[in-house]
Protein backbone atom coordinates (compact mmCIF):
# COMPACT_ATOMS: atom_id res chain seq x y z
CA UNK A 1 0.00 0.00 0.00
CA UNK A 2 2.51 2.30 0.74
CA UNK A 3 4.37 1.79 -2.93
CA UNK A 4 0.88 2.45 -4.02
CA UNK A 5 0.86 5.78 -2.46
CA UNK A 6 4.18 6.79 -3.42
CA UNK A 7 3.42 5.73 -7.09
CA UNK A 8 -0.26 8.14 -6.66
CA UNK A 9 1.83 10.69 -4.84
CA UNK A 10 4.33 11.22 -8.26
CA UNK A 11 2.22 10.96 -10.62
CA UNK A 12 0.19 13.93 -8.87
CA UNK A 13 3.16 15.98 -8.48
CA UNK A 14 4.06 15.12 -12.14
CA UNK A 15 0.25 16.43 -12.87
CA UNK A 16 0.76 19.61 -11.19
CA UNK A 17 3.89 20.31 -13.16
CA UNK A 18 2.16 19.63 -16.32
CA UNK A 19 -0.13 21.81 -15.49
CA UNK A 20 2.06 25.16 -14.74
CA UNK A 21 4.14 24.35 -17.62
CA UNK A 22 0.26 24.36 -19.66
CA UNK A 23 1.36 20.73 -21.62
CA UNK A 24 -0.72 18.36 -20.14
CA UNK A 25 -2.60 16.88 -23.41
CA UNK A 26 1.60 15.79 -24.43
CA UNK A 27 2.02 14.51 -20.42
CA UNK A 28 -1.48 12.65 -20.67
CA UNK A 29 -0.51 11.12 -24.23
CA UNK A 30 3.00 10.03 -23.15
CA UNK A 31 1.57 8.90 -19.54
CA UNK A 32 -2.08 7.61 -20.71
CA UNK A 33 -0.87 3.22 -20.04
CA UNK A 34 1.35 4.60 -16.15
CA UNK A 35 -2.04 6.64 -15.31
CA UNK A 36 -4.74 4.18 -15.82
CA UNK A 37 -2.21 1.12 -14.50
CA UNK A 38 -1.72 3.57 -11.44
CA UNK A 39 -5.62 4.23 -10.90
CA UNK A 40 -6.47 0.58 -11.32
CA UNK A 41 -3.49 -0.35 -8.59
CA UNK A 42 -4.46 2.31 -6.31
CA UNK A 43 -8.55 0.80 -5.95
CA UNK A 44 -7.02 -1.15 -3.28
CA UNK A 45 -6.92 2.27 -1.31
CA UNK A 46 -10.59 3.90 -2.61
CA UNK A 47 -9.50 7.44 -0.79
CA UNK A 48 -6.02 7.31 -2.67
CA UNK A 49 -7.68 6.41 -5.89
CA UNK A 50 -10.30 9.37 -5.47
CA UNK A 51 -8.02 12.00 -5.38
CA UNK A 52 -5.80 10.89 -8.39
CA UNK A 53 -9.25 10.86 -10.16
CA UNK A 54 -10.18 14.64 -8.91
CA UNK A 55 -6.61 15.54 -10.81
CA UNK A 56 -6.73 13.53 -13.64
CA UNK A 57 -9.95 14.56 -15.21
CA UNK A 58 -9.43 17.88 -16.02
CA UNK A 59 -6.27 17.24 -17.79
CA UNK A 60 -7.88 14.36 -20.26
CA UNK A 61 -7.09 15.32 -23.36
CA UNK A 62 -9.91 16.20 -25.95
CA UNK A 63 -8.19 13.71 -28.91
CA UNK A 64 -7.59 10.83 -26.17
CA UNK A 65 -9.12 7.41 -27.19
CA UNK A 66 -12.41 6.24 -26.27
CA UNK A 67 -11.34 3.34 -24.63
CA UNK A 68 -9.12 5.62 -21.93
CA UNK A 69 -12.35 7.59 -21.34
CA UNK A 70 -14.78 5.10 -20.13
CA UNK A 71 -11.85 3.20 -18.49
CA UNK A 72 -11.87 6.41 -16.04
CA UNK A 73 -15.35 6.26 -16.48
CA UNK A 74 -15.67 2.67 -15.30
CA UNK A 75 -13.42 3.13 -12.03
CA UNK A 76 -15.39 6.06 -11.10
CA UNK A 77 -18.56 3.93 -11.34
CA UNK A 78 -16.31 1.49 -9.17
CA UNK A 79 -15.32 4.04 -6.48
CA UNK A 80 -19.04 5.38 -6.20
CA UNK A 81 -19.95 1.82 -4.62
CA UNK A 82 -17.59 1.45 -2.04
CA UNK A 83 -17.59 5.33 -1.36
CA UNK A 84 -21.26 6.28 -1.91
CA UNK A 85 -21.07 9.58 0.51
CA UNK A 86 -17.44 10.85 -0.31
CA UNK A 87 -17.28 14.61 -1.34
CA UNK A 88 -14.31 13.94 -2.86
CA UNK A 89 -15.51 11.30 -5.56
CA UNK A 90 -18.53 14.03 -5.83
CA UNK A 91 -15.46 16.92 -7.03
CA UNK A 92 -14.04 13.94 -9.53
CA UNK A 93 -17.57 13.38 -10.69
CA UNK A 94 -18.17 17.25 -10.81
CA UNK A 95 -14.34 17.51 -12.73
CA UNK A 96 -15.11 14.47 -14.82
CA UNK A 97 -18.46 16.25 -16.43
CA UNK A 98 -16.55 19.47 -16.71
CA UNK A 99 -14.04 18.07 -18.92
CA UNK A 100 -16.15 15.87 -21.38
CA UNK A 101 -18.49 18.83 -21.90
CA UNK A 102 -15.50 21.15 -22.71
CA UNK A 103 -14.69 17.87 -25.09
CA UNK A 104 -18.05 17.70 -26.63
CA UNK A 105 -18.51 13.73 -24.72
CA UNK A 106 -21.92 15.62 -23.45
CA UNK A 107 -23.69 11.75 -22.80
CA UNK A 108 -21.04 11.10 -20.57
CA UNK A 109 -20.70 14.39 -19.16
CA UNK A 110 -24.52 13.87 -17.95
CA UNK A 111 -23.56 10.46 -16.42
CA UNK A 112 -20.78 12.11 -14.39
CA UNK A 113 -23.29 14.81 -13.19
CA UNK A 114 -25.93 11.97 -12.62
CA UNK A 115 -23.20 10.40 -10.34
CA UNK A 116 -21.88 13.51 -8.47
CA UNK A 117 -25.50 14.27 -7.95
CA UNK A 118 -26.52 11.16 -6.58
CA UNK A 119 -23.58 11.53 -3.52
CA UNK A 120 -25.25 14.91 -2.55
CA UNK A 121 -28.98 13.36 -2.75
CA UNK A 122 -27.36 10.30 -0.45
CA UNK A 123 -25.80 12.53 1.83
CA UNK A 124 -28.93 15.28 1.99
CA UNK A 125 -27.10 17.60 4.51
CA UNK A 126 -26.07 20.90 2.58
CA UNK A 127 -29.11 21.68 -0.23
CA UNK A 128 -26.33 24.25 -1.55
CA UNK A 129 -24.30 21.28 -2.65
CA UNK A 130 -27.53 19.69 -4.05
CA UNK A 131 -28.23 22.74 -5.96
CA UNK A 132 -24.83 23.31 -7.18
CA UNK A 133 -24.49 19.75 -8.68
CA UNK A 134 -27.99 20.07 -10.19
CA UNK A 135 -26.78 23.53 -11.58
CA UNK A 136 -23.63 21.74 -13.06
CA UNK A 137 -25.90 19.00 -14.75
CA UNK A 138 -28.32 21.40 -16.63
CA UNK A 139 -25.36 23.38 -17.95
CA UNK A 140 -24.87 19.35 -19.71
CA UNK A 141 -28.23 19.22 -20.42
CA UNK A 142 -28.61 22.59 -21.62
CA UNK A 143 -25.56 21.54 -24.12
CA UNK A 144 -27.45 18.81 -25.70
CA UNK A 145 -30.61 21.07 -25.68
CA UNK A 146 -32.49 18.92 -23.41
CA UNK A 147 -35.19 21.55 -22.25
CA UNK A 148 -37.29 19.77 -20.30
CA UNK A 149 -34.35 17.85 -18.26
CA UNK A 150 -32.62 21.72 -17.87
CA UNK A 151 -36.35 22.58 -16.28
CA UNK A 152 -36.76 18.94 -14.17
CA UNK A 153 -32.75 20.75 -12.58
CA UNK A 154 -34.31 23.65 -11.80
CA UNK A 155 -37.39 22.46 -10.32
CA UNK A 156 -35.76 20.18 -8.00
CA UNK A 157 -33.26 22.66 -7.01
CA UNK A 158 -36.27 24.84 -5.61
CA UNK A 159 -37.59 21.21 -4.16
CA UNK A 160 -34.52 21.17 -2.12
CA UNK A 161 -34.91 24.11 -0.59
CA UNK A 162 -38.15 24.11 0.08
CA UNK A 163 -37.21 20.63 1.65
CA UNK A 164 -34.69 21.99 4.29
CA UNK A 165 -36.46 25.10 4.78
CA UNK A 166 -34.26 27.27 3.14
CA UNK A 167 -35.60 30.49 2.73
CA UNK A 168 -32.76 31.96 0.85
CA UNK A 169 -32.50 29.21 -1.31
CA UNK A 170 -36.13 29.44 -2.35
CA UNK A 171 -35.65 33.02 -3.27
CA UNK A 172 -32.94 32.22 -5.79
CA UNK A 173 -34.28 28.96 -6.76
CA UNK A 174 -37.64 30.47 -8.15
CA UNK A 175 -35.87 33.17 -9.77
CA UNK A 176 -33.59 31.14 -11.25
CA UNK A 177 -36.89 29.20 -12.65
CA UNK A 178 -38.85 32.76 -13.88
CA UNK A 179 -35.11 33.32 -15.55
CA UNK A 180 -35.03 29.67 -17.41
CA UNK A 181 -38.95 29.97 -18.21
CA UNK A 182 -38.41 33.18 -20.16
CA UNK A 183 -35.61 31.71 -22.05
CA UNK A 184 -37.65 28.79 -23.02
CA UNK A 185 -40.75 31.19 -23.93
CA UNK A 186 -42.91 29.89 -21.45
CA UNK A 187 -43.81 33.65 -20.19
CA UNK A 188 -47.22 32.54 -18.26
CA UNK A 189 -44.64 30.13 -15.99
CA UNK A 190 -42.55 32.96 -15.42
CA UNK A 191 -44.68 35.26 -14.00
CA UNK A 192 -45.89 33.08 -11.58
CA UNK A 193 -42.03 32.17 -10.23
CA UNK A 194 -41.00 35.38 -10.24
CA UNK A 195 -44.06 37.01 -8.72
CA UNK A 196 -43.31 34.51 -5.77
CA UNK A 197 -40.09 35.59 -5.85
CA UNK A 198 -41.08 39.43 -5.96
CA UNK A 199 -42.52 38.66 -2.54
CA UNK A 200 -39.90 36.92 -1.12
CA UNK A 201 -37.45 39.15 -2.22
CA UNK A 202 -39.09 41.65 -0.05
CA UNK A 203 -38.09 40.28 3.17
CA UNK A 204 -34.37 40.31 2.29
CA UNK A 205 -31.36 43.32 1.87
CA UNK A 206 -31.14 42.09 -1.58
CA UNK A 207 -31.66 45.04 -3.68
CA UNK A 208 -29.83 43.96 -6.63
CA UNK A 209 -30.84 40.79 -7.33
CA UNK A 210 -34.62 42.38 -6.60
CA UNK A 211 -34.31 44.87 -8.62
CA UNK A 212 -33.34 41.72 -11.63
CA UNK A 213 -36.16 39.51 -10.27
CA UNK A 214 -38.63 42.61 -11.27
CA UNK A 215 -36.93 43.57 -14.14
CA UNK A 216 -37.72 39.80 -15.65
CA UNK A 217 -41.33 39.72 -14.12
CA UNK A 218 -42.08 43.19 -16.37
CA UNK A 219 -40.35 41.64 -19.33
CA UNK A 220 -42.40 38.11 -18.89
CA UNK A 221 -46.10 40.62 -18.00
CA UNK A 222 -44.85 42.82 -21.55
CA UNK A 223 -45.00 39.15 -23.39
CA UNK A 224 -48.33 38.36 -22.11
CA UNK A 225 -49.72 41.98 -23.07
CA UNK A 226 -50.09 42.98 -18.97
CA UNK A 227 -49.02 46.30 -19.68
CA UNK A 228 -49.80 47.80 -16.25
CA UNK A 229 -48.29 44.73 -14.40
CA UNK A 230 -45.38 45.25 -16.62
CA UNK A 231 -44.84 48.97 -16.22
CA UNK A 232 -45.36 48.74 -12.30
CA UNK A 233 -42.50 45.73 -12.22
CA UNK A 234 -40.67 47.90 -14.11
CA UNK A 235 -40.97 51.01 -12.53
CA UNK A 236 -39.88 49.56 -8.89
CA UNK A 237 -36.97 47.73 -10.57
CA UNK A 238 -35.82 50.84 -12.09
CA UNK A 239 -36.16 52.81 -8.30
CA UNK A 240 -34.03 49.96 -6.78
CA UNK A 241 -31.31 51.06 -9.28
CA UNK A 242 -31.88 54.61 -9.54
CA UNK A 243 -28.80 56.07 -7.82
CA UNK A 244 -26.10 52.88 -9.23
CA UNK A 245 -24.35 52.69 -11.97
CA UNK A 246 -22.62 49.25 -11.92
CA UNK A 247 -23.20 45.78 -13.57
CA UNK A 248 -26.60 45.40 -12.20
CA UNK A 249 -27.97 48.39 -13.01
CA UNK A 250 -26.76 47.89 -16.56
CA UNK A 251 -28.37 44.25 -16.65
CA UNK A 252 -31.74 45.88 -14.78
CA UNK A 253 -32.02 48.74 -18.00
CA UNK A 254 -30.85 46.02 -20.46
CA UNK A 255 -33.94 43.79 -19.56
CA UNK A 256 -36.00 46.93 -18.92
CA UNK A 257 -35.62 47.16 -23.08
CA UNK A 258 -36.41 44.37 -23.52
CA UNK A 259 -39.41 44.35 -21.91
CA UNK A 260 -40.31 48.06 -23.74
CA UNK A 261 -39.76 46.65 -27.16
CA UNK A 262 -41.74 43.63 -26.55
CA UNK A 263 -44.64 46.10 -25.44
CA UNK A 264 -43.49 48.40 -28.42
CA UNK A 265 -44.49 44.99 -30.41
CA UNK A 266 -47.88 43.92 -29.03
CA UNK A 267 -49.13 47.62 -29.35
CA UNK A 268 -48.41 47.50 -33.13
CA UNK A 269 -49.96 44.16 -33.63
Amino acid sequence: MTSTRHLVSTLRGEIAKARQKRDTDTWFTEQRGRVLATLRNAMNVPETAVGLLVQVWPVVPAHVDEDAVHWLSDIGSELATVLPTSLRLAVAFRRAAQSLRVHGRLRLAAVHGIRELAIHRHRDDDPDATAAALHDLAATYSAQERWHKVVGCADEILETYLLHDDQVGIIYALDHLGSLMIQIGRHRAAARYLARADKAFERTPDCAGHAECLARLGLALSVLDDGAGARLAINRALALVADSNDSTAHTVREIVGRADSAEFRLEGD
